[in-house]
């Protein structure tokens, strides 16, 4: 278990990259992409490659900013899959955008965002930098071809998350 924060004060800031796909087939690569960083599973290592390339400076300054979590199995990682609000999943593995007809037959999140932890708030050039990263990996398809023909970029998000306790008295 990590270390725990100060109480009031956010375990993480995420940067949330909301997709119309999801993110399970993709989320390290493009974090690899758009950062820099992978996590110790090493899956995007040729995208993280290209990151260091072409904008180093932006990487070394992400490299003291973002965070590895540990994943289900313990697997330290930057980055995890997200639910996008848009979208709802029926338990049975499909999904759809959500609309007043069908939010009823779609009740559970999509896990079609990926969100990249982060120790303190990038500042709006790191954060503008990542976003036009993620809309060029997303077009360009580099390190996804094998699978998603196309995922399409539907917006950002910044978040805060937070961990609460609640001693129960039994």
């Amino acid at each position: 278990m990590e270390n725990p924060v100060k109480q009031g004060q956010p375990d993480h800031y995420l940067f949330v990259i909301d997709t119309d796909t999801y993110a399970g087939n993709f989320e390290r690569q493009m974090c690899a992409y758009v950062t820099g960083q992978i996590g110790e599973c090493e899956v995007g290592k040729e995208q993280a490659r290209l990151a260091k390339q072409e904008i180093p400076e932006v990487v070394a300054q992400l490299e003291e900013l973002i965070k590895s979590v540990p994943d289900e199995h313990g697997c330290h990682r930057p980055v995890s899959i997200f639910p996008n609000p848009r979208y709802g999943n029926d338990g049975q593995g499909n999904q759809a955008l959500l609309t007043a007809e069908n939010r009823e037959q779609f009740p559970g999140p999509a896990y079609n965002s990926v969100a990249i932890y982060f120790n303190s708030i990038p500042d709006s050039r790191l954060l503008d930098v990542m976003k036009e990263r993620a809309k060029e990996i997303a077009a360009r398809e580099i390190g996804l071809k094998k699978y998603e023909l196309t995922i399409m970029i539907e917006g950002f998000r910044f978040l805060e998350q937070y961990t609460t306790y609640t001693k129960l008295n039994l």
